[in-house]
């Protein structure tokens, strides 16, 4: 039965349709464990040790009108796992989780526009109490848990999935080794996004956000839990964050159609200044072996597409600077190691870089400020580097 379950749940999720306007979410759902659990009214999410998963009750979408809501509520189901839900303790750790589960609930239906079922609670039904669009799902809970301390009645409509003292996900009895930890929710993130990615353009938010930005605003992670990502999901992520976008309000919200002339729409467009143009250091030291060099190489040719790049080679001091046409040349340097030349101020300042990927094995002194420029670390080794600024990725020696 189980398996026939998740034949029938995947055969939807990878329909046309629903692949082309959810890429990122059917990508996220691949990845859940999908369970058959009638214990639940809809349909709820659930994470345990490393894994995470989507129990089902089958029997409610087996009835005709309400296979409809499928598609919404799978949306809902996905919004619950990258917003943090299951994973941040912070979300478990409140005096009040009734509270926390409306805040939560308000969060996940934001940016659906598939049909829920019942009567879900969206944030234009707490505009008494403070909220509104784009907030986190904490600000959310600390508006509703002050209108509580106020002794104002904070009513749940009707709820998508299952809730339990514990919190959105408290399927299981759960201790802090038990549950998937932000380390097991970067590692899914990536892939699924990794995997999107690589199959073409389909619909670029992710939660009305691009989807990189759930893998920044992650927690930071127990050591123990610490992970890097595949370095081109990174650079995707690297430059997508650098995006600057203008917000237009020259639209009616079409949310509200009752509301046309009070409350106007928002339209966010990518900025359209010049092509990005990022500074590419390599390090030469004696301790990057040939392999590691002929890999990054490689690299370089397909990054061309990504976006404009000045090569810096570099050991313990800046050998050479130049365009970077078809291949790597012979590399200059091979001595020690120090990453703090190429973020010197004057030399950034020279040549005018959007941001700097540092392709390097992290072993060596660097900038211990942050000197201001967007950094993606490029590590060819899996050992800890202790730079507490930029972002960080490893990639892996063929």
């Amino acid at each position: 039965m189980a398996n026939a379950m998740q034949e029938w749940l995947g055969d939807f999720v990878r329909r046309d349709v629903f692949v082309k306007k959810y890429r990122y979410y059917a990508s996220i759902l691949a990845r859940l464990i999908p369970v058959e659990d009638r214990s639940v009214p809809v349909m709820a999410v659930s994470t345990f040790r490393s894994k995470f998963y989507l129990h089902v009750n089958v029997d409610y979408f087996m009835q005709p009108t309400f296979f409809q809501y499928l598609p919404g509520v799978l949306l809902h189901e996905v919004h619950h796992v990258v917003l943090g839900h299951l994973t941040n303790p912070s979300f478990r750790e409140v005096d009040q989780p009734r509270l926390m589960e409306i805040a939560m609930e308000i969060s996940a239906n934001e940016y659906i526009r598939e049909p829920l079922p019942g009567d879900p609670p969206k944030w234009n039904k707490y505009l008494q109490f403070g909220i509104g669009a784009d907030q986190s799902t904490m600000e959310r809970y600390e508006l509703l848990r002050k209108a509580h301390a106020e002794g104002k009645i904070v009513m749940m409509s009707c709820c998508v999935d299952t809730h339990l003292a514990g919190g959105v996900g408290a399927i299981y009895p759960t201790n802090a080794r038990e549950i998937g930890g932000n380390g097991h929710l970067s590692r899914l993130l990536s892939d699924a996004i990794q995997e999107a990615n690589s199959e073409g353009e389909g619909n670029g938010r992710l939660a009305g956000r691009d989807p990189g930005h759930f893998l920044e605003s992650l927690p930071d992670t127990d050591e123990d839990e610490r992970t890097f990502l595949d370095w081109k999901t990174a650079l995707d992520m690297f430059i997508a964050m650098q995006r600057e976008s203008r917000t237009t309000y020259m639209r009616p919200n079409r949310r509200f159609p009752s509301r046309i002339g009070e409350l106007p729409g928002r339209i966010h467009y990518p900025s359209r200044s010049k092509p990005k143009h990022m500074l590419v250091a390599i390090d030469t030291s004696g301790s990057m072996s040939k392999k590691e060099l002929v890999q990054i190489a490689k690299q370089l040719r397909s990054l061309r597409d990504h976006v404009e790049f000045t090569v810096v080679e570099c050991d313990t001091m800046i050998h050479r600077v130049y365009p970077f046409e078809d291949r790597l040349k012979d590399v200059a340097g091979r001595g020690g190691t120090d990453l703090r030349p190429v973020f010197d101020d004057a030399f950034l300042n020279e040549h005018d870089v959007d941001g700097v990927i540092y392709f390097t094995d992290g072993e060596g002194p660097y900038p211990i400020d942050d000197p201001g420029t967007k950094t993606l670390w490029v590590l060819t080794k899996p050992w800890d580097f202790g730079c507490e600024w930029g972002q960080r990725a490893f990639m892996r020696i063929a």
